[in-house]
């Protein structure tokens, strides 16, 4: 598996304090999992932890539950394309990045994913 840009390797995108099982076995679990991607910070936070573990379809997954609540978040679009890029669905990713804005982004970040997934 490459590394991620950014310096961030999914080991790297582990975060604190977040809890709750990618895959939802019982109703708790599954209210504890739309819970966290009620919000636009809780969706990216829980994606980039399911991320860090390796589990990239989950996280795929809960950035769409996210996107689908806030269709314009720049992070998450973002991480969508590059998590899209990482289980080798390069189209899927180089489309998605083609209708990111430059100016959404800040240290290159846009242009670090475009590098890592192979278009630029």
């Amino acid at each position: 598996m490459r590394q991620l840009p950014l310096g961030l390797t999914l080991a790297g995108l582990l975060l604190a304090g977040t809890t709750a099982p990618a895959v939802a076995e019982t109703l708790e679990e599954l209210d504890a999992l739309s819970d966290l991607t009620a919000t636009e910070a809780g969706g990216i936070a829980a994606a980039r932890e399911a991320a860090g573990r390796g589990e990239l379809l989950d996280a795929l997954a809960m950035l769409e539950r996210t996107l689908g609540a806030f269709p314009r978040s720049a992070e998450a679009l973002l991480l969508h394309a590059q998590y899209l890029c990482a289980i080798d669905d390069r189209q899927g990713g180089l489309v998605e990045l083609r209708l990111l804005r430059e100016r959404d982004y800040q240290d290159n970040a846009l242009e670090d994913v475009r590098t890592f997934c192979g278009g630029n």
